[in-house]
């Protein structure tokens, strides 16, 4: 009899995108998914100004002498820039969220990385996604925003860091 009820609760939901995506980002799934599906029609302007909202100096270090050691050392961003992220982390594993805002951040990644077309594949393609890294870490901070968008107000994971992780994202696609 157990058999029958698994069998026909899987059947009733396997159909369910609902339940997949809930599953993949979380309760706050709707959020995640509407940044990721809008990261996947950036113009090439919109990129532009999402690396220069990241404000961490990726394109002086792609176009300067520092090379990738200088390129790496801005993903943390400028300081102070970085608790917010860590916070947002922390309240993540707190609440074992830390999956959904993993898998957002990968599925935001493939959503903003030129990987696909003409030259995904040579140097030119691999230029043309690392002058992206600040278009990618703006979006992966609003997706990690948006995952944990239920939690604010619980712990340190207060308004103001929902809102630094955020307005990158909100003060350039709107």
């Amino acid at each position: 009899m157990k058999s029958e009820q698994t069998n026909a609760y899987t059947e009733f939901h396997a159909d369910d995108p609902t339940l997949h995506l809930e599953y993949l980002y979380g309760p706050q799934w709707r959020d995640v998914a509407q940044i990721v599906e809008r990261a996947t029609q950036l113009t090439p302007d919109e990129r532009e100004q999402l690396n220069a909202a990241a404000g961490n100096g990726l394109q002086d270090a792609l176009s300067g002498n520092q090379g990738l050691a200088g390129l790496f050392a801005g993903l943390a961003g400028p300081a102070g820039d970085s608790q917010p992220a860590q916070i947002a982390a922390e309240t993540a594993k707190e609440f074992g969220r830390s999956r959904h805002i993993q898998i957002a951040g990968s599925i935001a990644g493939q959503a903003v990385s030129p990987t696909s077309g003409p030259g995904a594949d040579d140097v030119g393609g691999l230029l043309k996604s690392l002058t992206s890294i600040g278009a990618l870490v703006t979006v992966n901070r609003a997706v990690t925003a948006a995952a944990l968008g239920d939690l604010v107000g619980r712990g340190k994971f207060t308004r103001e860091v929902y809102d630094a992780l955020m307005r990158p994202w909100t003060d350039t696609i709107h």
